[in-house]
């Protein structure tokens, strides 16, 4: 399957990132995911303050999953590709490919993680729509 660009974000692999061994520890695989997410809606002019502040709104994730290809260390670069899978009324899911970015400019994809959101009223924590100004990043974006 081709993936269809729609964010790119970059990182780090931190000593705390990793296990006694110097390897990525296979929990901290969803950090690079969420600072992905984070730094897509910001690009995005979205931002938790908003969402929790104005539309009252928490995207949850009620599903997250992750293949490991091959061992990170601390120190390798990546990249993370975010892009969207899936639009329903109150839940997407989002598929991210990340990479090790090497020094010859060349990259090689070492996971894919996906994670299921689900959009909840801030309040009364029930499932409500997806908030329209999302709809509409989430539809721009959505692998084809």
């Amino acid at each position: 399957m081709g993936l269809y660009m729609v964010f790119v974000s970059k990182n780090q692999v931190r000593m705390h990132d990793t296990d006694a061994a110097g390897i990525l520890y296979f929990a901290r695989q969803f950090r690079f995911v969420n600072d992905a997410l984070e730094d897509y809606l910001e690009s995005e002019k979205i931002t938790y303050y908003q969402m929790f502040n104005h539309e009252k709104v928490v995207l949850v994730i009620v599903h997250c999953e992750a293949d490991y290809y091959k061992a990170l260390f601390v120190g390798n670069k990546v990249e993370v590709v975010v892009a969207c899978e899936r639009i329903g009324k109150s839940a997407f899911t989002l598929l991210y490919q990340i990479y090790r970015l090497l020094p010859e400019g060349e990259k090689e994809l070492v996971g894919v993680s996906r994670t299921v959101h689900c959009a909840i009223d801030y309040t009364t924590r029930e499932k409500v729509d997806i908030p329209p100004n999302i709809r509409n990043m989430l539809d721009r974006q959505l692998i084809k």
